[in-house]
């Protein structure tokens, strides 16, 4: 899809969810990384990037001691070594019983600064949408308590 989006000239700016610069964690929360593994997505990424010249976005949610880690940081580091990008890095909301919880502040701070130490653009984007249970795309219905 990313490379037909760069043959298709397509004009607008895509945002990808990687959230994991790793196979063995990425298949653990992004299932279809098994169909198509970080190696063929950096050869679509490279090939998106020699064809428009164009910057994306990576769209990466912090999950504590799960991929929050210095270790994770360098990991994404050398994912984005082959092309220029964004990284948003988006703290987690927790919603229903997903096993995931927000990654410490301090861990985030010191993660963003590895990145940036590493001449990578990086945003922390603020947290919005806990109060309704808004995570990644999903709205988690609560009950009222009478």
């Amino acid at each position: 899809m990313i490379m037909k989006m760069a043959d298709d000239h397509v004009k607008s700016h895509f945002a990808l969810s990687l959230h994991a610069a790793g196979n063995e964690k990425r298949n653990k929360i992004i299932p279809v990384n098994k169909k198509y593994p970080l190696e063929e997505l950096t050869a679509a990424l490279k090939y998106y990037h020699k064809k428009t010249k164009k910057r994306f976005t990576i769209e990466y949610i912090l999950f504590k001691d799960f991929n929050d880690s210095i270790g994770d940081a360098r990991d994404l580091a050398l994912f984005c070594r082959s092309f220029p990008v964004k990284i948003n890095l988006i703290e987690y909301n927790p919603a229903g019983n997903a096993g995931f919880r927000k990654s410490d502040p301090i861990r985030l701070i010191a993660f963003k600064e590895f990145l940036e130490k590493k001449n990578l653009v990086v945003n922390k984007r603020k947290s919005r949408g806990e109060d309704i249970a808004a995570a990644c795309g999903q709205l988690v219905l609560k009950e009222k308590k009478s």
